[in-house]
């Protein structure tokens, strides 16, 4: 099992047995990590502007022409607000969490930047534990199954990365010349963990990420025209 996994585990069933003192400054940087939460989520312009970043930039080309032109789709009902603070808000806690297990947590929400030829990339990390740089993901109980988990693995998240985890994740550790080690998961819904890691042999798909953020980089900064990423799909019921 991850040592990452096992002291989160082992601190996690520590606690529902019996109650902990908990360290006063990790309570108030949590505290911290939620008020910035809220404010980069309800106020910050920048989370209703589109910008090319380490985050978004592996996603579909098609999609970041269409969000670059300010055309958001169907894609963006009224609770998106509550769910992207959600997210944030689980990453706050899961660093808490982690800290508390005594997981040595260094560089945490880190500014990096991804240079290449004459164009560059901004992003901010997550956590760096034993020199290795770590994403955390709140999942879905389908994703974190199906993806992140057992039933998934490395090789599933890259498959079918249409959120582009793999290009944000070998940016981070790229920028810093750092390897990157995978996602931290937590299911939003049952409050379990787990950890996807990356394989020791990775360069086919470390190259292969990054390209795409590159090729996607220039594609949008030169306004390259329109084409769609998807072909159409049969509507269907229950598969027929």
């Amino acid at each position: 099992m991850n040592s990452i996994l096992l002291k989160v585990q082992q601190y996690l069933d520590s606690v529902s047995k019996k109650p902990v003192k908990l360290d006063k400054q990790l309570v108030q940087e949590f505290g911290e990590a939620c008020k910035n939460a809220l404010l980069k989520q309800f106020e910050d312009e920048r989370s209703t502007k589109f910008e090319l970043r380490m985050s978004n930039v592996g996603r579909p080309l098609c999609q970041l022409q269409m969000e670059a032109k300010g055309i958001k789709g169907e894609g963006q009902p009224y609770n998106v607000r509550m769910r992207n603070t959600f997210g944030d808000l689980i990453e706050a806690l899961a660093t808490f969490v982690m800290k508390s297990a005594g997981v040595n947590i260094k560089n945490e929400q880190k500014k990096v930047t991804y240079k290449f030829e004459n164009e560059s990339i901004e992003g901010r990390q997550d956590v760096e534990i034993d020199d290795k740089i770590w994403d955390i993901k709140s999942a879905s109980p389908y994703s974190f199954d199906k993806k992140f988990g057992e039933a998934g693995g490395f090789t599933e998240v890259v498959r079918d990365d249409s959120f582009g985890y793999a290009s944000q994740g070998f940016l981070y550790g790229e920028s810093q010349n750092k390897k990157f080690g995978g996602w931290i998961a937590i299911n939003k819904s049952t409050g379990e963990w787990t950890v996807c890691e990356t394989p020791s042999s990775v360069e086919e798909h470390k190259k292969k990420a990054i390209d795409t953020a590159k090729e996607n980089i220039k594609a949008i900064k030169s306004s390259k025209p329109f084409k769609r990423c998807y072909d159409d799909v049969a509507e269907t019921f229950r598969s027929k």
